[in-house]
Parts: C-alpha cells; sequence; structure tokens
C-alpha cells in the first residue's frame, strides 16, 4: 500500500507543474499580456498606412495588364476602393487592440486577411497580401491577451489616436496630389473607368477612406455620450450589495449611498465584498471605500481594478478612509488628501463645560421658544408633503437642482430607508427643517446626509439639531457621529508638496465666496470634532486632478452644475 501511494504520488508530481514552473508561466503569461496589445496595435497601424498609401499611388503597368487579361476592371475598381477603406479601418482598429479590445482583435484578423485578398485583386500587389496575412498570423495566437469584452466603439475613442489618424490621412493625400501632379484636375476625373488611367482609381479610394473615417470618428463620439448616460445598477444587484451592507461587521456610512440610485456595483469572487462607482468618461471612479469585511479591502479593490481594466476603463477611488491606504499603497495607487471629515465622538460628547457654552445657550434657547427635535425611525411615518415643501424651498434658495454621487438626494423612497431627524414646533407639530442619518454597516458609525431646512426656521437651527441628533445617538450606542467632509480641508501647501496640494490650498483660500470651503469647516469645528482625512487614489497613469474635476462632473451632473453652485451642504 505504501509503495502504490509512492508511486501515485511521483505521478502526481510528474503531471502537475511545480511552484516555480507556474510561478515562471504566469510571469511569462503577464510580460505577454504586457507586450502584445502595443505591439499588434503599432504593426496594424503600418499595416492600414500600407493600405492606404498603395491607394494614393500608380499602380505598377505591367502587373495591371496581366491582371485585367483575367479580371473585369469592374471587380478591379471595387477592390482598389474596398483596400483603401480597410486601411482607414486598420488605423482605428489600431487603437482598440492597444485597449486590448477582444472585438477588436477579431475585427483586426478579419480586416487584415480580407486587405490581403483585396490587394492581390487591386494590382497584384502580392508583397502588401503576404505582409498582411503574416500580420494576420502572428496576431492570431495571443486571443487571450486581448480579454477587454465590449463593443469596438468602447475603446476607439482616442484623441492622440485621432490626431495620428488625421496625421496619417493628410500624408496620404499629399501623396496623391505630388503622384498625380502632372495631371489636370476635372471634375470628370471621379467617373471615368479606364484600363491605364490610376488617377481616378486612386482619388475614389482615398475619398471614400476620408469619408470613412469622418463616419466612424461622429459614430465613436456619439457611443461616448452614450456611455456617459449609461450606467445604472439592476435591481438584483442592488439586492446583492443590499445583504452585503446587512452581513458587513462594520464600514463607513457613505456606504448608504449605494442605495441612491446612480451607481453600478463590483463584486469580490466571495460575494462578501462590493465596490460602488460611478462612470465618467473613461474613469470607473468608486464612491468610499469597499462595503465588506475588513480583511477583504484588499480582494475588493483588485476585483474592481480588473473589472475596470477589462472594461478598457481606468479605476479611481474618491475619499478613501485612512484605513484603506495600506491596500492602495500594496496596489501602487498614487495617493492625494483631498479633505478632512468631521467625526465627532458620541460617547465621549457632552455640553459641559466652558468651551460647550455656546451650544448650551443654542440649545436651551430653542426649548425655550417650543422647539423640538423628533428621530423617526427607517420606515415610519414621516410627512413627506411637508418635507417635501422644506426640500423644494431649500433647492430655491441655494440657485439648483440635486447634486448625486457623493451626495443622497430628495426621494422618499430613497429617504425611508434610514432614521429622519426633524425639528417641529411643539404648538403646531409642523417641522421646519429635518436631515436624513446614515447608519454605517455594523451600527457603530452615523452619519448626516440631507440635510435642509425652510424659510420659517429659527436661526441656528441646524446647531440645534445636530446637539439633538448626536445626544440620540449616545443614547443608540453609537460611537461616531460624522458630521460630513470638509473638502479641500488640512492641504499642507509649500514648495516640497504635490502639485495638487498646492492648487487645492489656493482653492482653499481664495474660493471661499464662491463656494465656501473655509466656512463650512468653521461651522463643523464647533463641535470639537476630530478632523480624519480623506483621500483620492488611482493608477499613477491616472491623472489625478483629471479624476477630481470628473469626480465634480459627477456630483454636479455635468460643467453647467458645476459653474453655478448649487446645494454645498456636506
Amino acid at each position: 500500500m505504501a509503495e502504490t501511494a509512492n508511486d501515485t504520488g511521483s505521478a502526481r508530481q510528474a503531471q502537475e507543474p511545480s511552484a516555480a514552473t507556474r510561478s515562471g508561466e504566469f510571469g511569462w503569461r503577464i510580460f505577454v499580456d504586457a507586450a502584445v496589445p502595443p505591439a499588434a496595435a503599432i504593426v496594424c497601424f503600418a499595416a492600414g498606412v500600407l493600405l492606404l498609401f498603395s491607394a494614393a499611388q500608380p499602380n505598377l503597368a505591367d502587373r495591371m495588364g496581366d491582371l485585367l487579361t483575367v479580371l473585369p476592371l469592374s471587380l478591379v475598381e471595387v477592390s482598389h476602393f474596398a483596400a483603401s477603406l480597410l486601411g482607414m479601418l486598420l488605423l482605428f482598429l489600431a487603437v482598440g487592440l492597444w485597449r486590448r479590445i477582444d472585438t477588436a482583435w477579431w475585427a483586426a484578423i478579419a480586416v487584415l486577411l480580407s486587405g490581403a485578398a483585396f490587394s492581390v485583386l487591386k494590382a497584384l500587389h502580392w508583397e502588401e497580401a503576404a505582409l498582411l496575412c503574416l500580420v494576420a498570423a502572428a496576431l492570431f495566437p495571443f486571443r487571450s491577451s486581448f480579454y477587454r469584452r465590449g463593443h469596438i466603439s468602447d475603446g476607439l475613442l482616442s484623441l492622440p489616436g485621432f490626431i495620428l489618424i488625421f496625421a496619417v490621412t493628410g500624408l496620404a493625400i499629399w501623396l496623391l496630389l505630388a503622384a498625380y501632379e502632372k495631371v489636370p484636375y476635372q471634375e470628370d476625373l471621379w467617373w471615368t473607368f479606364l484600363r491605364d488611367s490610376d488617377a481616378p482609381r486612386s482619388m475614389r479610394a482615398l475619398a471614400g477612406a476620408v469619408m470613412l473615417g469622418l463616419v466612424v470618428a461622429v459614430w465613436q463620439l456619439s457611443a461616448v455620450r452614450q456611455n456617459r448616460r449609461a450606467g445604472q445598477a439592476r435591481a438584483e444587484d442592488i439586492a446583492r450589495a443590499e445583504a452585503i451592507f446587512a452581513s458587513a461587521p462594520d464600514g463607513h456610512p457613505d456606504a448608504n449611498l449605494m442605495f441612491v440610485g446612480d451607481k453600478s456595483f463590483v463584486f469580490t469572487p466571495s460575494g462578501k465584498s462590493v465596490v460602488m462607482y460611478g462612470q465618467r468618461g473613461g474613469l470607473w471612479i468608486a464612491m468610499g471605500n469597499p462595503v465588506g469585511p475588513a480583511d477583504e479591502q484588499t480582494e475588493a479593490l483588485i476585483a474592481f481594478h480588473e473589472a475596470a481594466d477589462h472594461a478598457g476603463k481606468s479605476p479611481v477611488i474618491y475619499a478613501a478612509a485612512g484605513d484603506l491606504l495600506p491596500s492602495l499603497v500594496d496596489l501602487g495607487y498614487a495617493i492625494r488628501k483631498i479633505g478632512e471629515t468631521a467625526c465627532i465622538d458620541v460617547q465621549a460628547f457632552s455640553l459641559e463645560g466652558p468651551s460647550r457654552s455656546r451650544l448650551r445657550q443654542a440649545r436651551s434657547r430653542a426649548h425655550r421658544d417650543g422647539w423640538r427635535v423628533e428621530v423617526i425611525p427607517a420606515g415610519g411615518d414621516a410627512p413627506w408633503a411637508a418635507l417635501k415643501q422644506i426640500s423644494d424651498a431649500w433647492l430655491r434658495s441655494h440657485s439648483g437642482g440635486e447634486k448625486a454621487f457623493s451626495l443622497g438626494r430628495y426621494d422618499a423612497a430613497y429617504l425611508a430607508r434610514f432614521p429622519l431627524a426633524l425639528v417641529r414646533h411643539e404648538s403646531t407639530g409642523q417641522p421646519v427643517a429635518f436631515a436624513s442619518l446614515w447608519p454605517a454597516p455594523g451600527g457603530k458609525e452615523m452619519a448626516v446626509d440631507l440635510m435642509r431646512h425652510g424659510p420659517d426656521a429659527p436661526g441656528g437651527v441646524m446647531d440645534f439639531l445636530f446637539i439633538e441628533v448626536t445626544l440620540w445617538a449616545k443614547d443608540q450606542g453609537v460611537h461616531i457621529f460624522d458630521l460630513g467632509m470638509a473638502p479641500l480641508s488640512g492641504l499642507r501647501a509649500g514648495r516640497y508638496s504635490p502639485a495638487l496640494n498646492n492648487v487645492g490650498q489656493m482653492a482653499y483660500d481664495r474660493g471661499e465666496s464662491l463656494y465656501g470651503f473655509r466656512g463650512l469647516r468653521a461651522y463643523k469645528s464647533k463641535f470639537a470634532p476630530e478632523w480624519k482625512p480623506l483621500f483620492i487614489a488611482a493608477p499613477p497613469r491616472v491623472s489625478l486632478p483629471v479624476a477630481l474635476m470628473s469626480v465634480a462632473l459627477l456630483t454636479s451632473g455635468g460643467i453647467l452644475g458645476l459653474i453655478v453652485p448649487k446645494n454645498t451642504q456636506k
């Protein structure tokens, strides 16, 4: 028996590769996947240039004579025109190959082989055909290196790519004019079909390629606009994310943003963690930390990075808390501070002592005037009509509409998920202000989300509301009450600081009249919170200032919303 076991073990060891072998194969695969797509893109772009330049030049007379003795002129004309169109397509497909899109790989092989056939049919250019076939054959074994699934339109739009295509097209036109400079231009040339007349043939082929390039460019632009409007999560994904939220042992309150309905989700292979994100241009922007067990944070970030990579996008983590920094460092992300969030130690919170005299006076005055705060539990019977009037009046007074992505919005179905703190007068019972409260996964933290007051609210109403909610949270056993972020707060500017810090500090100092950065921090400072830093992080290839601008556009709903400040409540 022992002998049989040893034999079986030896056979298994002979069949299974060793760890060193697997490591070597994995390292080789990483190298191949990194090197093949750029090389394939360059070669295919060169093949497209070859077809375009060939279409712009006169054909060899003896080869054309031999070809026309076998094939009809109409087939030769069509082949010349088609080869030029395929050359233009290869220029665009090269960008898709660079971005590792699987459909671009299939299309490139088909176009290369078709271009080879038309090269022979247009003028017996067997050298071109052989070269195109060679490129297609070299590309064929590397299917796995093009792993990003999607439509071709998902990955071709690129400003550098369009510049290159424009330059190649211009050079092809110049070659056409140089080759036929002795041929006087006449409109009849466009409709001339002769066996020994190359100029009309080249003119039509190049004009067709230019028109095709314009059509593809417009198609790409329209596809980008559609992608910017897309990205709503499916109901089953929201339900799955909600289950992860409910089972998470702890987390941060901004995890509740998954219920706003404007985000998509990436789940870890274990199904225990989820990353929520919004899309802007070529960026997938995750909002806050992953939701799930703390020991899966790195796995969640890797899953998000891989999903973004497979979609041809770049990942960004916005408003990451300090506990996520080790995972971000492990992934090699560039990290910058973007502000601080005000966190009250609820169990230590008290109105006693000289430093809290103003808060005590504000609370006492509100009680003397008959104001009370009521916290309605999640799913409770809230006065929605009155709250809607308060919200509408707030939005009108703040010159705008609802924000998104990093903030909640007024929606009864959304707000019903959370506890609501209402300020009422004891004589009328009508609310004049309210705030929705986010309980974090695990219940140890809580944050304020939507907070609005009507024109009939007394001065200092939000101070009164925060005091009462903090005391209520203390009775509920909450440890941390998060008052929200103060953007650009706490940035250290100086000679050796990153440029983003210096620009942010300048905006913090000089943007007070427009966005009230200093005033927001000063307002929250009266509660003596602990200021905890928040960060933005992305792979080094991503410009963090561009990423921050994309976040601002997502939150504000576009450029107009960014220029015209809306409710800057958090």
